[in-house]
């Protein structure tokens, strides 16, 4: 009991001691080198805490600008898709009024039919429609796209209607030049070429010149227009010119159809 006595006396002195030689400024030098010991060690620490810092936080800053990317990434697709549906829009609207300006031009009587399918085999210049005898459709009618003649009805059943294309080769179509009294055939050629043909020698042909329908024959009427001729072909000692058409309709791109009445 008395040895812990002496110990807490020793302690007690030895802390006044310390507090009265700090008080009389004896203890400054120890402590400034106490604290060029210790602050390098405090400033690695604390630089190790900033990196860490600054590490997680460009983590965070480049899985935020990842996120963003994906966003906008996303939006970006869903405008060129509106876009895309909005440009299908106008030129189906534009088509439409086509249409519709011919059928008030012209005032014939039709019948509209939406195109289904074109000849997968691409052997034929032929495309299909799903309306047929039931609608008032018969072989022969006239079939006009946006105001041009795209071909004519070659088969027809019930409820629908195949359409042979004036760029395949067995068609033959008689045409005339516009504002002429120059007459020929328009037939369809291989590799869905047009050509005027029979046009008689002395007759004149310029490019340019638009070709329509000639109304001869009974099956198409007169005056709808098929294309325009881009090249004349006049051979000495033959009795007649060809020339090769460029037809005006989109004949890879057919959407709709009106079926002229006779």
């Amino acid at each position: 009991m008395q040895k812990k006595l002496s110990i807490v006396m020793t302690i007690i002195l030895f802390a006044g001691m310390l507090v009265f030689a700090n008080s009389k400024g004896f203890l400054d030098g120890a402590k400034n080198a106490v604290t060029v010991l210790i602050s390098p060690i405090g400033s690695y620490f604390s630089d190790v805490g900033s990196n860490f810092e600054n590490f997680f936080s460009s983590i965070f800053n480049i899985s935020n600008l990842q996120e963003e990317n994906a966003q906008l990434s996303s939006e970006v697709n869903e405008l060129r898709a509106e876009v895309a549906r909005l440009n299908e829009v106008q030129s189906e609207n534009k088509s439409l009024r086509h249409d519709l300006d011919f059928v008030e031009k012209s005032g014939f009587e039709y019948i509209p039919a939406t195109v289904m399918a074109y000849d997968p085999a691409n052997v034929r210049g032929m495309v299909t429609v799903y309306k047929g005898k039931k609608d008032g459709i018969e072989v022969g009618m006239a079939a006009v796209s946006e105001g041009y003649l795209i071909g004519r009805a070659y088969e027809v059943g019930d409820n629908y209607t195949k359409i042979i294309l004036i760029t395949d080769p067995t068609s033959a179509i008689p045409v005339s030049i516009q504002n002429t009294n120059t007459n020929g055939l328009a037939r369809g050629e291989l590799g869905s070429g047009l050509s005027m043909e029979k046009i008689p020698q002395g007759e004149k042909v310029s490019i340019g010149d638009i070709v329509i329908t000639s109304g001869l024959g009974g099956e198409i009427p007169r005056g709808i227009i098929i294309g325009k001729i881009e090249n004349i072909d006049s051979k000495e000692n033959s009795l007649f010119i060809t020339a090769s058409i460029r037809p005006q309709a989109n004949l890879g791109n057919v959407l709709r159809v009106l079926f002229i009445k006779n």
